[in-house]
């Protein structure tokens, strides 16, 4: 049994050798380096809306004379086809207003639907498209706006409503989305 003993120490001997020259003809030289790292955490761009769209008060057209109603980013309306106003009617026109705030300085997209409707008592559907928009301070072109260095901007929506021929006289609501995003 000595002798079995003898041969296993030395075989146990002989592999921890093996693996320490193993591991010695594996050596290498380790670098490391060190790095900074960063991260930037912006402000959330939200939009609020403060003041709802309304076309304000016009007639529409008889027989064929379809039109139009148009409220500018200004507040002014303004008609096309059979559809008539008044100053006295169309003073109660508005924009749509919103408060965007986010990060200064940034650029973010204005989404509108394709179109939207306005429904009303007996009368058939009118649809609003061709939105139109503006800013009180940074910039707006194309539906990209650029937020102001510091500060909320306000975004006013104008838009165009279709209005048939001999369009049944009532009250009409509808609900438009205007989504914000960082671009």
């Amino acid at each position: 049994m000595k002798r079995t003993s003898i041969l296993q120490k030395l075989s146990v001997i002989a592999g921890c050798a093996a693996l320490i020259c193993a591991v010695d003809a594996g050596v290498s030289y380790a670098a490391t380096a060190q790095v900074t790292t960063t991260g930037i955490v912006v402000a959330p761009l939200t939009i609020a809306k403060v003041l709802d769209l309304n076309f304000g008060k016009f007639m529409s057209g008889t027989g064929a004379a379809a039109g139009t109603v148009v409220v500018g980013t200004d507040n002014a309306q303004s008609v096309t086809g059979g559809v008539t106003t008044s100053a006295a009617l169309g003073a109660t026109a508005k924009a749509a207003t919103f408060t965007i705030t986010g990060e200064p300085n940034a650029t973010y997209a204005i989404t509108y639907p394709a179109q939207t409707t306005l429904t009303g008592t007996g009368g058939d559907p009118m649809t609003i498209g061709s939105f139109t928009n503006a800013v009180n301070v940074g910039s707006v072109a194309l539906g990209v706006g650029t937020l102001p260095g510091s500060g909320p901007q306000v975004l006013s929506v104008g838009a165009t409503l279709d209005v048939g021929a001999e369009q049944v006289a009532g009250s009409y609501a509808g609900t438009l989305d205007v989504a914000v995003n960082y671009n």
